[in-house]
């Protein structure tokens, strides 16, 4: 009895102890114990049961600081201790997500736990900074024809520089325009810091469609004196056309324009041969002052105009360039009565709103009267014939007037004798002056072995008087204008303005002189010598020309 207690005993025992050698578990083993974020290791996970395993582990608590890549099974059967084990494996592939001391969770297999296991994760290693990087950069891809793309040319680099040299942008179809000066900074890119240079240009393509931006060239030498070269990518951009349709084509694109003009004298007193300025602005954003188109003006019958050089103005105002076009036009009044000065329009496209709009400038309308001279003679003809001369026997007080107007012709003549000693002495004080200038130019100068220079040289003379307009002295001119005239028509008579009119026979050159001869008896008015500059350099080049014809004729004949 004892006996059969005891073996029955120890068959308990053993069973137990075969039962606890199969016992169901789960098992996982990572491929390292250190690890890099980002860098894929492995992580085999394994479970041995009784009875099959449906299913696979719980991986929600590995997604936490783990990204998992791919997962493989293999399930497999096996005996022990005459049971049949049932094992399933699967393989992960799987990333840190971050540095720092990691933790495997533990995993469940249908309600069995793995132990937990710790990793050390290392940072992401910092990549290779590039010692030269280029880059070609639009501030827009896209733009109406006509319009301007900024390209912004950046050199960076973290080595020293003995020498560089960057290729130019060259774009088939369009034009380039540096815009503003060469900047250097600090910048950071991808981690790094670099030292930057960069250099922006201005494009403008001349047609609509699809067009390329080369890849630029940078060749230098290190601070080693060892060669260094680096190319940017090509860079494309399209140019859109404008809408059809549109009732006038614009002349400029640009974010915004305005005109403004101002009138450089009054209005009131006009006279015939007497000059406005009519000075007008032209402002433009994002185009260079150099791309704005010019402002016509056209002459009329009794205006005629003269263009100035253009002024041009560009700066940069808060990333935007704010571009100045004005141009002065000298207006000469050569009819009397009421004279139109015609508007001013520009048709533009405003590349913010996408719509064609126009700027003006309003019109005027000016009475110019007669000139002085003919004004005067008119006078006592019209008073005459609306007024009757009165009867000086029956007035009683004609002796009271005719002394008034006695006294008024003797004041008017003093008066006018003073106004003639100070212009002669002011005049003669110039003169001098302009000879001095003359003497000193002359003593500065070598030698001619020529013939000697004389006062009435034409040339000289004409040197004298184009002085004189550039100065805008009318008296200085008005003395000179005599000598240049009897050097250029010798053996003429040249004794007053009348007689310049008479031997040049140009009208244009009429008004002027009437100009000038009202300035030196108003000299509150304005002068501009260069008027009359320009047109007496048009004749001098006229008699040349004529001068020159004559001579192929003589020679022609002698051959």
């Amino acid at each position: 009895m004892a006996r059969s207690s005891l073996s029955l005993i120890c068959c308990t025992l053993l069973l137990l102890t075969l039962a606890l050698s199969v016992k169901a578990e789960v098992s996982v083993t990572a491929s390292t114990n250190q690890g890099r974020v980002g860098q894929p290791f492995e992580l085999q996970i394994e479970s041995a049961q009784f009875r099959s395993i449906i299913g696979g582990p719980q991986l929600g608590p590995l997604q936490q600081d783990f990204q998992i890549h791919s997962n493989k099974s293999v399930y497999l059967t096996e005996k022990r201790a005459g049971r049949t084990v049932f094992i399933a494996r699967w393989t992960l592939s799987l990333s840190p997500k971050r540095a720092g001391s990691l933790q495997i969770p533990a995993i469940e297999v249908k309600q069995e736990w793995s132990q937990p296991q710790n990793i050390q994760v290392q940072p992401k290693p910092r990549p290779k900074a590039k010692p030269l990087i280029l880059k070609a950069l639009l501030n827009s891809p896209t733009a109406y024809q006509g319009g301007v793309i900024n390209l912004s040319v950046k050199l960076y680099y973290n080595l020293a520089l003995q020498s560089a040299e960057l290729t130019q942008p060259k774009i088939e179809g369009a034009r380039v325009e540096l815009f503003g000066d060469q900047q250097s900074y600090t910048e950071t890119l991808g981690s790094q810091n670099y030292q930057v240079i960069e250099q922006q240009y201005l494009v403008q393509a001349d047609s609509a469609g699809r067009h390329l931006i080369p890849a630029l060239h940078f060749n230098g030498t290190d601070g080693r004196g060892s060669a260094i070269a680096i190319e940017s990518k090509p860079v494309e951009f399209n140019i859109m056309p404008l809408p059809n349709g549109l009732s006038a084509q614009p002349q400029l694109v640009a974010s915004e324009v305005q005109l403004q003009q101002q009138w450089l004298q009054s209005f009131d007193n006009l006279r015939a041969g007497d000059t406005l300025t009519r000075s007008i602005t032209l402002t433009a954003h994002g185009v260079p002052a150099q791309w704005l188109p010019d402002i016509q003006l056209a002459n009329s019958d009794g205006v005629s105009v003269y263009p100035q050089t253009a002024q041009l103005q560009q700066h940069s105002v808060n990333g935007v360039l704010v571009s100045r076009k004005q141009i002065d036009f000298k207006l000469l009044l050569t009819q009397p009565g009421k004279q139109h000065l015609s508007e001013v329009s520009l048709h533009w496209w405003d590349s913010v709103g996408d719509k064609p709009q126009t700027a003006q400038l309003q019109a005027a309308n000016i009475l110019v009267q007669p000139f002085i001279g003919e004004a005067q003679d008119q006078e006592p003809s019209s008073l005459s014939s609306t007024n009757p001369k009165p009867d000086l026997l029956s007035t009683p007080s004609s002796s009271s007037q005719q002394d008034t107007q006695w006294q008024a012709w003797v004041w008017a003549g003093i008066a006018l004798i003073c106004a003639l000693g100070w212009s002669l002495s002011v005049q003669r004080s110039k003169r001098l002056e302009l000879e001095l200038n003359t003497v000193q130019r002359a003593k500065t100068q070598e030698p001619v072995t020529a013939e000697p220079v004389h006062a009435n040289n034409p040339h000289n003379t004409f040197s004298d008087l184009s002085e004189a307009c550039h100065l805008n002295d009318p008296e200085l001119a008005y003395h000179c204008l005599f000598e240049w005239a009897t050097a250029h028509w010798p053996g003429m008579r040249v004794n007053s303005l009348a007689d310049i009119e008479a031997l040049a026979n140009d009208p244009t050159l009429s008004y002027l002189l009437k100009n000038l001869e009202h300035q030196l008896s108003d000299p509150s008015d304005s002068w501009h010598g260069d008027l009359l500059l320009e047109r007496l350099s048009r004749i001098r080049q006229q008699s040349r020309q004529s001068s020159s014809r004559q001579d192929g004729i003589r020679v022609a004949i002698s051959d």
